[in-house]
């Protein structure tokens, strides 16, 4: 078995370089260029990972013009979210004089035994661009993440930094002013990053937290502007275990908290700037205990906790809420860490339905596969070296985004 997998890498890693070779010689050959029809060329390239194109780009004038396009990086960020989805994990540990960022490719979490290399998924620490400093996660569009700095964990955040670290490009945005404290009370902003899609804006939007539950106003940021907008608007803050807002079909989405437990998705819309509201799925009779909002095939998608179970739904039509549509169940099992529910965090799901989640008290990953309720463990070196055990403190993230060339710089 292990002959017959050792041959098989060996004809794939063959063909590979073929491939490349082939394509190097269309643009830097004497000879007059193949047959091969430079739009076929093009959807060969959208297809592959940054990191490859960035060294294509290289190798000739025809290739560096295609890649650099804002046509073609649109055209690859299309391509991208099918595939090329990467686990984010800012790490900030009051122990490190700054926060650490490193990816991890989700094929070889949710396959580690199809991976080329090993089964054991290793991380690749990404060239953060400040130094001593620590970030806030505050969510991620078409692979530009959105960091809040502040210098350490207990300061305020000052500004934002919106980065797309595969292609090493960054913009800070301006400082923001928090509201006036009132009574002793010490407001904490909730992040949230997206893009207008009718006028092709990128926006960051904060909300500030009050003693009432209601917020009065968010603080709007357009990349390529040098100011921040104050939008006096009214709407429910999102739970407090929310960690930056959802972006999906132009608009931001939470949770959001109410004592009289309604269920509904709240949302802020990024083109119209305005709050709405869209109701959460028919659950059924059984009480619902906790509700987590998520993104999944570009679509809203909602876990529903429940007492022994929980069921996974996707809004296959945005706005339209009879769209809510049950993927599928899974039962909380008694060996596995899982049992406590409240703990758990679901990150992503894959094609195949299954589902990453983060189990936040013991910080460790797991793929659920809801076909036979069962959990397995992805061996993830951790970044202290090979034999450290991955784990995720209370002050570390994770979340999946997806690798492309759009440029943050406007």
């Amino acid at each position: 078995m292990k002959q017959t997998l050792a041959t098989f890498i060996r004809i794939l890693k063959s063909l590979f370089f073929t491939f490349i070779i082939t394509l190097k010689s269309l643009f830097v050959s004497s000879e007059p260029p193949p047959s091969l029809p430079m739009d076929l060329v093009e959807e060969i390239l959208c297809r592959l990972p940054v990191k490859l194109l960035f060294q294509l780009r290289c190798q000739s004038k025809s290739f560096n013009t295609l890649i650099s396009s804002l046509e073609f990086a649109r055209k690859h960020l299309s391509m991208s979210n099918m595939h090329h989805h990467h686990l984010i994990i800012t790490y900030s540990h009051e122990s490190y004089s700054k926060s650490r960022v490193f990816s991890y490719p989700l094929h070889s979490i949710f396959y580690p035994r199809y991976s080329i290399f090993n089964s054991i998924v290793k991380p690749t620490e990404l060239e953060y661009p400040f130094d001593k400093e620590k970030i806030v996660y505050g969510g991620s569009c078409h692979g530009i993440l959105c960091l809040a700095r502040k210098q350490d964990s207990r300061a305020k955040v000052k500004d934002v930094i919106l980065w797309n670290p595969a292609i090493k490009k960054f913009q800070l945005s301006p400082s923001f002013k928090y509201p006036p404290i009132r009574d002793n009370y010490e407001y904490n902003p909730i992040f949230g990053f997206g893009y207008d899609h009718i006028f092709n804006l990128y926006k960051v939007v904060v909300i500030f937290d009050s003693v009432d539950g209601i917020s009065k106003a968010v603080m709007v940021h357009t990349l390529g502007t040098s100011s921040w907008r104050l939008i006096n608007v009214e709407f429910p803050l999102p739970n407090a275990h929310y960690r930056s807002l959802q972006f999906a079909s132009g608009a931001l989405h939470w949770i959001p908290y109410r004592k009289d437990y309604t269920h509904s998705v709240d949302s802020f819309d990024l083109v119209t700037e305005s709050y709405k509201r869209l109701l959460q799925p028919n659950y059924g009779v059984e009480d619902v205990y906790k509700v987590i909002l998520g993104v999944s095939r570009n679509c809203l998608c909602i876990f529903a906790c429940k007492k022994t179970f929980f069921d996974a739904w996707l809004m296959k039509e945005y706005g339209n809420e009879g769209s809510w549509t049950k993927l599928f169940r899974v039962p909380y099992m008694e060996v596995d860490p899982f049992t406590n529910a409240k703990t758990t965090y679901p990150l992503w799901i894959s094609e195949e339905d299954q589902v990453l989640m983060e189990y936040t008290y013991g910080g460790c990953l797991a793929v659920c596969d809801f076909k036979n309720g069962t959990f397995k463990f992805p061996k993830i070196q951790n970044i202290d070296g090979p034999n450290a055990i991955f784990n995720l403190g209370k002050d570390d993230n994770a979340e999946v985004y997806v690798e492309s060339l759009i440029s943050p710089c406007f």
